[in-house]
């Protein structure tokens, strides 16, 4: 049995999930609920939006994570897909702050549509990702792990 203190790349992968995807959710539902009060008027979304988790029942199940003991072999199993997600999510999350640096710098009135376009790509990608690692980490904790509701 490995602790998942000693393996660097999977508390990454923990953090990605937890953290950086929680700020995403969060900025992402700040944005919407801005711009249809600004449009007053309320679209229906095809989509049904992920909550993230309240923080304190993420800080829990991101602690009993660090804290739990993984399998050796489920991890050798794993491992690549975990890298690999992770190296996706570096990339995502790289492409987001930048379409959001864009996107302040034109204000929300002006922002050109390709803007907003790679912002919400961004977004999407990023939160697709996340489910993916979610579900190669569940395999390697043997349990079900999300972040959102």
């Amino acid at each position: 049995m490995l602790d998942a203190v000693q393996i660097p790349i999977l508390l990454k992968a923990i953090d990605f999930v937890f953290d950086e995807g929680r700020r995403i959710l969060e900025e992402r539902r700040e944005r919407r609920k801005a711009e249809a009060n600004a449009a007053q008027v309320q679209v229906p979304q095809a989509e049904t939006e992920a909550l993230p988790l309240p923080p304190e029942q993420a800080e829990a199940v991101k602690n009993n994570l660090v804290a739990a003991k993984i399998d050796e072999l489920l991890w050798q199993n794993h491992e690549a897909e975990v890298r690999h997600l992770v190296a996706l999510l570096e990339t995502y999350s790289r492409n987001y702050h930048l379409s959001k640096e864009q996107y302040a710098k034109w204000g929300s009135a002006l922002v050109p549509p390709i803007i907003v376009h790679n912002l919400t790509e961004a977004e999407n990608a990023m939160l697709n990702t996340i489910k993916q690692l979610e579900s190669a980490l569940s395999k390697v904790y043997k349990k079900d792990i999300q972040a959102t509701q």
